[in-house]
C-alpha cells in the first residue's frame, strides 16, 4: 500500500525547505495507478541534489523501487529499478571486475537521479556524462503509459529525459554499461599550483591522465590568487591478480548535530583553506576507489557543518576560450563580497554529444563554490549570474537554488509534461 505523509522537505543543502505531501509507493503498479490520479507531482531519489530540484507540493519517493533486475557480469551490463543507489551497486559490480564509466562525487544517489541530472564525474573529457553509457530506460508518463527509451528508440524522449530534471515523466528502471577494471586501487598525482594560471596549466600539461579535479583556495589574494592543487588519477592495472576484487569503504566520521551558525565565518574558512593547502602537495601515491571518487562520503551528514541555515552551491561552466578570464573575474568579485566559499572545485570538460541537449558540461571548465547561506548570498548570486552569462556560460540546475531563470539555458515550457512540476521548474519557467 502506498504510504502518504505531510512533511517538511529539503534537499542536501537544507535550502529551500518546503511543505510537501510525500508519497512512497511499494511497487511499480502502485506508482502507475497513483500517478494517473494526480494533477501534479515530481519524482525524488535520495535527496542528495542541492537547491530546489525534486521538490514541490507533491513529491513521490522512489526509494522503495530499488530492485536489481539483472546483472550481466560477463559483459558488464546492469539493469535495476530507478531507486537503486550507486552505493548498493558497488559491492555487486566491483567484485566482478566492473566500475561505473561515470560517477559523481558521492555514491548515495539513485540511478534515476543520475539520469535526471545526467551526472558527470572527474573524467568528462574522456567519458562524458552518465547518458553516454545509458542503454535504455523505462519511463512512466502522466497518462500511465510506460515507454521504452533508447538512443535509437524514442530517441527524442531519451535525450529530453537525460538531464531533464524529472519533467518528462518518472524513470522506472534503467540498463547501462559498466567499465572493466583490474584493480580497486588508483594511482593519484597531486600537482600544486601557486596561482590560478598554474591550475589551468596543470590541467593542460597532465591531460593524459584519465581523471582530474582541482581544489581552489577561494580566500587567497595577491600573488597567490586562485592557488590550489589538481588531483589526477588513473586506474591501476593488475592483469595477474589472484584475489577477487572487493569494494572497501573505510569507517567514516559523523557530524551528529547541526553546527552553530558562527562556526563557518571568513576567518575559519581561511584557516581551513590554509590547512588544506599545506597537505595538498602529497606526491604520487596509491588510493582506493572510495578514497578518490567519494571523498565527501568520509564524513556522514557533512551538510550539518553549515548549520540549520544550510548552504548554497554555485556551480557553473564556461567555454574553454572564456574560462580562465571569466573565472578570474568571478573569483575577484567573490573576494570583494561579504561571502566566502568554504570549498571550491574546478573541473575540465570535453565536448558533449549534440543530442545531449540538457547535459550541464560544455567544452571548457566548471567551478563549484560552496557558500554558507548568509543574509547576503542572495544578493551575490545575481552578480555571479551576469558574469557567467557574459562569458557564455551556464549553471548546473541540479545544484541551483537562487540563479536567474535564464542561467540554465533551458526552457522547461519547451518539453516535458505539465503534470511533472518541481519548485525548480516553476521558478525557471517564469
Amino acid at each position: 500500500m502506498i504510504h502518504i505523509k505531510h512533511t517538511k522537505l529539503a534537499n542536501w543543502a537544507n535550502f529551500p525547505v518546503t511543505n510537501a505531501t510525500l508519497s512512497t509507493p511499494e511497487t511499480q503498479e502502485e506508482l502507475q495507478e497513483y500517478v494517473v490520479r494526480q494533477d501534479q507531482l515530481i519524482a525524488r531519489g535520495n535527496g542528495k541534489c542541492y537547491g530546489d530540484a525534486a521538490l514541490g507540493a507533491h513529491v513521490v519517493s522512489m526509494l522503495n523501487l530499488h530492485q536489481l533486475l539483472h546483472f550481466d557480469a560477463a559483459n558488464g551490463i546492469i539493469e535495476c529499478e530507478a531507486g537503486k543507489l550507486l552505493s548498493d551497486l558497488l559491492p555487486i559490480i566491483v567484485p566482478a571486475g566492473w566500475f561505473f564509466h561515470v560517477t559523481p562525487g558521492i555514491k548515495s544517489i539513485t540511478v534515476g537521479g543520475a539520469i535526471a541530472s545526467d551526472v558527470h564525474g572527474k573524467n568528462h573529457p574522456v567519458k562524458g556524462c552518465f547518458s553516454n553509457w545509458l542503454l535504455s530506460f523505462q519511463l512512466l508518463q502522466g497518462d500511465g503509459q510506460i515507454i521504452t527509451c533508447t538512443p535509437t528508440q524514442n530517441a527524442d524522449l531519451f535525450w529530453q529525459t537525460c538531464g531533464g530534471m524529472g519533467w518528462t515523466g518518472i524513470i522506472l528502471s534503467a540498463r547501462f554499461q559498466l567499465m572493466r577494471i583490474q584493480s580497486t586501487e588508483m594511482r593519484q598525482l597531486n600537482v600544486r599550483a601557486q596561482h590560478l594560471n598554474g591550475l589551468f596549466e596543470a590541467f593542460e600539461e597532465y591531460e593524459a591522465w584519465s581523471y582530474a579535479a582541482a581544489w581552489v583556495d577561494g580566500t587567497a589574494g595577491g600573488a597567490r590568487f586562485g592557488r590550489g592543487a589538481v588531483f589526477f588519477a588513473n586506474h591501476l592495472e593488475d592483469p595477474d591478480r589472484q584475489k577477487p576484487l572487493a569494494f572497501e569503504v573505510k569507517p567514516s566520521s559523523n557530524i551528529p548535530f547541526f553546527a552553530p551558525s558562527w562556526v563557518l565565518n571568513p576567518w575559519s574558512i581561511r584557516l581551513h583553506n590554509a590547512m588544506y593547502n599545506a597537505k595538498a602537495g602529497k606526491p604520487e601515491h596509491q588510493v582506493s576507489l572510495d578514497q578518490y571518487f567519494y571523498p565527501l562520503d568520509r564524513v556522514q551528514n557533512w551538510n550539518r557543518f553549515y548549520g540549520r541555515r544550510g548552504f548554497i552551491q554555485y556551480q557553473f561552466c564556461l567555454p574553454k576560450e572564456n574560462a580562465q578570464a571569466g573565472m578570474a573575474t568571478l573569483l575577484h568579485r567573490v573576494r570583494n563580497s561579504p561571502d566566502t566559499p568554504f570549498l571550491s572545485v574546478l573541473k575540465r570538460h570535453g565536448a558533449r554529444p549534440k543530442e545531449a541537449i540538457h547535459s550541464f558540461p560544455i567544452e571548457g571548465y566548471s567551478l563549484a563554490l560552496d557558500f554558507p547561506r548568509t543574509s547576503t548570498i542572495a544578493r551575490l548570486v545575481p552578480i555571479l549570474d551576469e558574469i557567467v552569462w557574459e562569458h557564455g556560460g551556464k549553471i548546473y540546475l541540479t545544484k541551483d537554488a537562487l540563479s536567474a531563470p535564464k542561467m540554465g539555458r533551458i526552457d522547461p515550457n519547451a518539453f516535458g509534461e505539465a503534470k511533472f512540476c518541481s519548485l525548480l521548474k516553476a521558478r525557471i519557467a517564469q
